[in-house]
C-alpha cells in the first residue's frame, strides 16, 4: 500500500478509538487535533509527481479506501493499479488516463462522482419524451415553469399536459397552470431534432412563490436525452473493472482496451465509447441510466461486446450502436463509378453513390460515420447489409467499343473491414512470356523484315485489349516494327503475336518492347505489362544487296545520258530556229535599205 494512504488509514483508526464513550470526555482535544491532522493527510494522497503529468501519479499497487475529494488528474502507468473502495467525488475538471498495463477497480461499493455532470434533459420528438413533475406532493394549485437550456429557447415546441391538453411553447420559459389534486404531473414534449432541451422544471404558488425547483435529470424521464458536459473523463488503454456494486456517475468513459462491470451502475456516463477493434466489454447484471445519445455504447466494427441481464429503462434508447467511418475502396483506377445499395440497421434504405480519384482511392459517404449495427432496446441485434455495385469501371484496355464488361467486383457484399482492397478483382493482369526473333539464324540482314514472336499471358480474371512498342535495346529509338501491335487477350488465355522488325544499321542489337500501360490506372504496373527483351543478333549488309545496285547505277547513267542527248538536241532546234529568224530578219532589212535607195536616186 502506498505509505501516504497507510498513514491516512492509521490516523482514521485513532480517531476512532479516541471518539469511544470511555474516552470522549477527556479525549476532546486530542480528537480534534487528529482530525486536523487527518485532513492534512488526505490533502497529500499525491504520490510523487512524475516530470511529464501534471496531477496524481500511480505507477504501484494503490488502494484508496476513504472517501476523498479530487481536483487533480489521474495517471495510471503501465504496472500501476489504482482500486477505489471509497467515494471519490472530482470538485472540478479532470481526467483519469489509464496507460497499456495499467489498471483500475472500483470495488465493494466504491464510486467514482463528478460534480459536474450533465443536468438537462433533450428529447427524441414525435410526443415520445415524457417527464414526470411531483405536484401530487402539494396537493395545491400550481404552476409549473418549463426553462429551456441557454442560449436556446422553446419556440416551435409543444407541450402535451397528461397526454390530454396540447400546448405550443415559446420564449425560454413557458409557464403551466395546475389544478390541485394528489396526481403527479405528466409532461410529453414535441419538437424538431433534439428540442426542445429542459434545463428545469419550477414550481410555484400562482401568486409566483417559489415551491421547488429540479433539474431535469432529477426527475423521473422516459425517452429523453442528457444534455450538457460532465467534468471528468476516463481515458483507458489499459483495463477498468467496476464490480460489487460499484457506481460511476457523471464520467465520460472511452477505452481501447477492456472494460469489465458487474454488479454495478452506471449513471449519466453513456454512451461508453469503445475506440478501437481491440477494444471490448463486458456488462452483467448491472444498470445503466442515462445517455447523452441514442444508446449506451458506441463501438467499432470489431470490437467486442458481452451484454448480459443488463437494466435499462427507455425502449427508444439502444444497447449498442457499432459504427464505421473513414472507410475506403482501393481501386487500381481513376474515375471508377459505384454506388453501396442496401438496407440499414435500422431498416431504412442505402444508397451511396461516388468514384475513386486520382489514387484510386474512394472513402464511402465522404467517410462519414455509418451505423454498421444496432443492438436494440428488445435484445435483438440488427445489421447493415449492402452491395458494391460497379457502375462505370472503364480504362485503355476496355473501352466500352471494345465489348469487354467493367472492371471490378460484380455485387460484391460490403465488409466491416476499414480499407476494402478492390485492385485484383475481376481485372487483368499482363505478363510477358517470351520474346523471340523466329527461325535458327546467327544473324539477320539489314533492309529486310524479320518475323518477330512475342508471347503474352493474362493471369487475371478479365479480358484485356492492348498495345505494345518497341525500342532497339540500349536505345531510345523506335524499332521499325509497322507501328504499335495489339493485342486482344482474355482471362487465363496465352497468345502469339507476330509482327516484323527492319534494321537497316549494321551492328549487333536486340529488341526491347513495351505495353502500354492504360493512363486512368494509378500504378504503372497494376494491371501487369511491363517490358521484355529479346538476345541481341548480329546485323550485316547483305553483299548480293550490294552488287545488285549496279543495274540502278546504269539505268541512272542511261537516263543522265538521255537527259543530255534530249538537252542538246533541243539546243540545236533552238540555234536552226534561232538562225531562221536572223536570215529572214536580215532579208528584210535589205530589202528595205533598197527602197529607200531607189528613192533617192529618183529625187
Amino acid at each position: 500500500m502506498n505509505p501516504c494512504i497507510r498513514k491516512l488509514q492509521d490516523a482514521q483508526d485513532l480517531i476512532d478509538y479516541y471518539q469511544a464513550p470511555t474516552y470522549m470526555s477527556r479525549a476532546l482535544a486530542v480528537t480534534q487535533s487528529l482530525i486536523l491532522l487527518g485532513s492534512v493527510m488526505i490533502l497529500s494522497i499525491s504520490p510523487v509527481l512524475g516530470d511529464d503529468h501534471d496531477g496524481i501519479i500511480i505507477d504501484e499497487i494503490v488502494e484508496w479506501s476513504t472517501d476523498t475529494d479530487i481536483s487533480e488528474n489521474i495517471y495510471i502507468k503501465s504496472g500501476g493499479e489504482l482500486t477505489i473502495s471509497s467515494e471519490i467525488t472530482f470538485t472540478s475538471v479532470a481526467e483519469i488516463n489509464i496507460e497499456e498495463g495499467g489498471t483500475l477497480n472500483l470495488v465493494e461499493n466504491g464510486e467514482i462522482v463528478s460534480q459536474k455532470r450533465a443536468s438537462s434533459l433533450s428529447t427524441l420528438g414525435n410526443n415520445v419524451s415524457k417527464l414526470i413533475i411531483p405536484t401530487g406532493e402539494f396537493l395545491e394549485e400550481m404552476n409549473i415553469i418549463v426553462v429551456s437550456e441557454e442560449p436556446f429557447s422553446l419556440n416551435g415546441s409543444k407541450v402535451y399536459v397528461n397526454e390530454i391538453e396540447e400546448l405550443s411553447m415559446d420564449g425560454e420559459t413557458f409557464e403551466i397552470q395546475i389544478p390541485e389534486g394528489d396526481q403527479d404531473t405528466q409532461l410529453s414534449f414535441d419538437g424538431f431534432g433534439i428540442f426542445p432541451i429542459i434545463n428545469s422544471i419550477i414550481l410555484e404558488t400562482p401568486t409566483g412563490i417559489i415551491i421547488n425547483e429540479y433539474k431535469a435529470s432529477s426527475l423521473i424521464s422516459h425517452n429523453m436525452l442528457l444534455y450538457g458536459e460532465n467534468g471528468v473523463s476516463i481515458n483507458s488503454l489499459g483495463t477498468i473493472r467496476i464490480t460489487d456494486n460499484s457506481t460511476i456517475k457523471g464520467v465520460d468513459i472511452s477505452s481501447s482496451g477492456e472494460i469489465i462491470i458487474i454488479n454495478s451502475t452506471i449513471k449519466g456516463s453513456c454512451p461508453i465509447l469503445l475506440t478501437t477493434n481491440e477494444a471490448s466489454l463486458s456488462i452483467q447484471n448491472s444498470e445503466i441510466i442515462g445517455s447523452k445519445d441514442d444508446h449506451y455504447v458506441k463501438l467499432k466494427p470489431y470490437s467486442i461486446i458481452e451484454w448480459d441481464n443488463v437494466q435499462i429503462k427507455d425502449e427508444l434508447i439502444d444497447r449498442w450502436e457499432r459504427i464505421i467511418e473513414d472507410q475506403t475502396l482501393i481501386f487500381d483506377s481513376e474515375g471508377v463509378e459505384y454506388s453501396i445499395e442496401g438496407t440499414s440497421p435500422n431498416g431504412e434504405e442505402l444508397s451511396i453513390m461516388s468514384f475513386s480519384g486520382v489514387d484510386g482511392l474512394s472513402l464511402i459517404d465522404r467517410g462519414g460515420e455509418r451505423v454498421i449495427e444496432i443492438g436494440w432496446f428488445d435484445l435483438t441485434v440488427t445489421k447493415e447489409s449492402a452491395t458494391i455495385v460497379i457502375s462505370e469501371y472503364r480504362t485503355g484496355w476496355n473501352p466500352a467499343v471494345s465489348n469487354i464488361s467493367n472492371y471490378g467486383p460484380s455485387d460484391m457484399n460490403l465488409t466491416w473491414d476499414k480499407n476494402i482492397d478492390l485492385r485484383t478483382l475481376n481485372t487483368p493482369f499482363i505478363e510477358w512470356v517470351s520474346l523471340t526473333i523466329t527461325g535458327d539464324k546467327e544473324s539477320l540482314t539489314t533492309g529486310k523484315s524479320h518475323q518477330i514472336s512475342a508471347i503474352l499471358a493474362n493471369r487475371g480474371t478479365q479480358a484485356a485489349n492492348l498495345y505494345f512498342d518497341c525500342d532497339i535495346s540500349g536505345t531510345d529509338i523506335d524499332a521499325d516494327i509497322g507501328g504499335y501491335q495489339n493485342a486482344m487477350i482474355g482471362p487465363g488465355e496465352q497468345i502469339e503475336v507476330y509482327f516484323g522488325w527492319r534494321n537497316i544499321n549494321p551492328g549487333e542489337f536486340g529488341l526491347t518492347c513495351d505495353i502500354l500501360t492504360p493512363t486512368q490506372l494509378v500504378n504503372d504496373t497494376a494491371f501487369g505489362g511491363g517490358t521484355i527483351s529479346s538476345s541481341a543478333i548480329i546485323w550485316e549488309d547483305n553483299e548480293e544487296e550490294s552488287f545488285n545496285m549496279i543495274p540502278i547505277f546504269i539505268v541512272i547513267i542511261i537516263a543522265i545520258i538521255s537527259g543530255g542527248v534530249y538537252f542538246f538536241q533541243k539546243l540545236s532546234n533552238d540555234a536552226e530556229e534561232t538562225a531562221g529568224i536572223l536570215d529572214e530578219y536580215q532579208a528584210r532589212e535589205n530589202s528595205e535599205s533598197s527602197d529607200i535607195d531607189g528613192n533617192n536616186n529618183d529625187s
